[in-house]
């Protein structure tokens, strides 16, 4: 095989993968408003896990009204529990690993996006400069509550079926406010210094641990550098990744910045796997597993970097939207065949922020993938017709020179009637 490390199995504590590719967590809105499973998000999904991808990644997870964003998966109450079993029972029977990462967004978290009267929260109350928004600062209280709610959103995802919990700290969101000096701006036991700001994450990864038991995998998203200028840097990510480790985190997801950092990350114009030096620094730093993520959308270069120990997995996001087989390929050798992702952010990241679910510019299958049910390339070529790509969509009464069109390719038919 080509690429053999890209393909060797891994243990993530009582987890065995397959192979060392993840398909890294994004926001999707393929979920209904509430939050519960949707035909679309299954598909999705469901396409990817029949082709190779060792761990699938959702995400994010709303466990809590005051910090989630438009269209996002919920795993609040048991009500959610059957849709997303009867999603991981399919993950499964495709012979994917699925693990789900519960989030909360802090400050950045709209007004508008909150649900059932609650406000956005965070360490303090400092303007965010991502939504532009001044919200509420937590109280002890809060932080009590948000805790317990995280826990049991947890036992929820594991009763559900998800084979592991994922705890976000990057980007910009909850946790990562209360490590930054520029969001945490707190006065007692929580803010100050590094220790302090410390705290609250660190009390979340224990409530998880102590609730899931020593032997579920749980994994870290961390950003190992804000990149917003006052903020944390790698040197603060790598002790933060020795405490996380030791609070039970049995792997680290490394990522890099802010959503309003002004260094580009993901754009087409950023080398592939140029962050790589992140999580080599962590791996560095941690006995645990480390995944590496941003811009590692080829197969060599992924096979590179856990050569060369800069990570033990690759995370891949976008270049699994815009092309869904991107492992199966690889591990046959038809790396040439990848419809490779061209960092245009456009149907992506775009839609997103527009409250829009996620397309693709250079894949128009993706999130439509049960409305595709057979490929021109699984039918002949003579037969081909709309009822085969489509066999829900009953053809229109035409006339006949129009159907013919469509069966044919548009090609003309000479004896067609005009």
């Amino acid at each position: 095989m080509k690429y053999e490390k890209l393909f060797s199995p891994i243990t993530i504590n009582s987890l065995t993968l397959k192979n060392r590719i993840v398909q890294s967590p994004s926001h999707m809105i393929y979920t209904t408003y509430e939050g519960y499973v949707t035909d679309r998000f299954k598909s999705y999904y469901w396409k990817r896990a029949e082709n190779e991808i060792g761990l699938i990644m959702t995400g994010g997870c709303r466990f809590d009204d005051s910090g989630c964003v438009y269209g996002m998966m919920s795993l609040s109450d048991d009500s959610f529990i059957p849709g997303y079993r009867e999603f991981t029972d399919g993950c499964h029977q495709r012979g994917a690993k699925v693990g789900v990462q519960l989030f909360h967004a802090g400050a950045y978290t709209k007004k508008e996006n909150c649900l059932n009267g609650a406000y956005p929260m965070a360490p303090s109350a400092v303007r965010s400069g991502f939504t532009r928004e001044i919200p509420r600062e937590m109280t002890l209280q809060d932080m009590e509550q948000l805790i317990e709610k995280w826990a049991a959103a947890a036992l929820r995802a594991r009763e559900a079926g998800f084979d592991l919990v994922e705890i976000l700290c990057s980007a910009g969101y909850l946790l990562c406010q209360f490590l930054s000096p520029l969001t945490n701006q707190r006065n007692d036991q929580y803010g100050g210094s590094f220790e302090n700001r410390c705290r609250f994450p660190l009390e979340v990864i224990a409530a998880l641990r102590k609730a899931l038991g020593p032997d579920y995998p749980l994994t870290l998203r961390l950003a190992a550098n804000d990149l917003v200028p006052g903020g944390n840097n790698l040197e603060d990510a790598v002790r933060f990744a020795k405490l996380a480790e030791h609070a039970g985190i049995d792997a680290i997801h490394v990522t890099a910045g802010w959503h309003e950092s002004k260094v580009p990350q993901i754009t087409g114009d950023v080398p592939r796997g140029s962050f790589a030096y992140l999580s080599q620094a962590i791996k560095d730093a941690v006995s645990i597993p480390v995944i590496a993520a941003n811009r590692i959308n080829d197969p060599a270069i992924a096979e590179k970097l856990i050569a060369l120990e800069s990570c033990d997995m690759v995370g891949l996001c976008r270049a699994l939207v815009a092309d869904p087989r991107w492992a199966s390929k690889a591990k046959a050798g038809e790396e040439s065949l990848i419809r490779r992702c061209v960092g245009c952010n456009q149907g992506c990241l775009a839609n997103i922020f527009q409250n829009k679910p996620v397309q693709c510019v250079v894949n128009g299958t993706a999130g439509r993938e049960s409305a595709f049910t057979a490929s021109r390339r699984s039918v002949k070529k003579s037969s081909w017709s709309l009822a085969a790509v489509r066999p829900d969509v009953p053809l229109p009464s035409l006339p006949l020179s129009w159907d013919i069109r469509w069966r044919f390719g548009k090609r003309r038919i000479p004896w067609a009637a005009s």
